[in-house]
């Protein structure tokens, strides 16, 4: 595969301290020369978040790997926009009969970044920031999408998602890598004034880019970034903490 991946969540300060469940979610699958990335945050105030969180991210990588090349090169934008959201409110129903609850009570933020050989396809609904290099330079592809309030937000099941839903496509050249981050994340890796990410985001990324090719499914390079995670993004908020990069020399 011409990127390398890493993608962990781990469960917040504040959720470890009530006994709940990690809400934040990540996922990764390739097919046919394309690698697709997910990542949702699942909403404090809904019951199930945990278990609408990870109905999205593999709904989502199952989406993108199948229809990427339709998404990437396709003139419809809004039609897009409108299947990605049917497609994972639909898995989420599902869940909702399956679990025993309401589809609000899956309520999750959605980030995902899909690549193949030449093109790249971004879509995020919600918080959570969405990070690129290119040319050397550290980028924001996506920021987050608060209301006036900073724990105010768009879900995957609200009912402005497909016309917030924010989907870009574009080519790969002068791309090293892509970073996603859940807003428990971003407390230490994004500046809200600035709206800029910090420049440990560039270093993680090279982190993996730079990896050797893995002899086992825990490399050295995942532990390090775990490391990092747990040692010092996690204590920077009580939040749950998820994190996806995609890199390539």
């Amino acid at each position: 595969m011409p990127f390398k991946e890493f993608h962990y969540q781990v469960r917040g300060r504040g959720h470890a301290a009530e006994g709940t469940h990690v809400q934040d979610r990540t996922a990764y699958k390739h097919r046919s020369g394309v690698q697709v990335l997910c990542l949702a945050d699942g909403a404090g105030s809904a019951s199930h978040a945990d278990h609408g969180a990870q109905t999205v991210v593999d709904a989502g990588c199952a989406l993108l790997v199948n229809r990427f090349e339709e998404f990437s090169t396709g003139e419809d934008a809004a039609g897009a926009r409108g299947v990605i959201i049917e497609t994972l409110v639909s898995a989420l129903e599902e869940t909702a009969r399956r679990v025993g609850c309401e589809v609000a009570d899956l309520a999750s933020t959605f980030l995902t970044v899909a690549v193949s050989v030449e093109r790249f396809v971004v879509a995020h609904v919600g918080d959570g920031v969405i990070g690129y290099i290119k040319n050397d330079e550290m980028k924001v592809a996506s920021a987050p999408d608060n209301a006036e309030f900073a724990n105010e937000t768009t879900f995957v099941t609200s009912s402005g998602a497909t016309s917030s839903l924010r989907l870009y496509r574009g080519s790969l050249e002068g791309v090293s890598g892509f970073i996603l981050m859940s807003d428990g994340t971003s407390a230490s890796l994004f500046d809200q004034r600035t709206r800029s990410l910090a420049p440990a985001c560039a270093k993680l990324i090279s982190v993996v880019a730079n990896a050797r090719a893995p002899q086992s499914k825990n490399p050295e390079y995942k532990k390090r970034i775990k490391r990092v995670i747990n040692t010092q993004v996690r204590q920077a908020t009580k939040d749950d903490c998820a994190i996806g990069i995609l890199a390539r020399r």
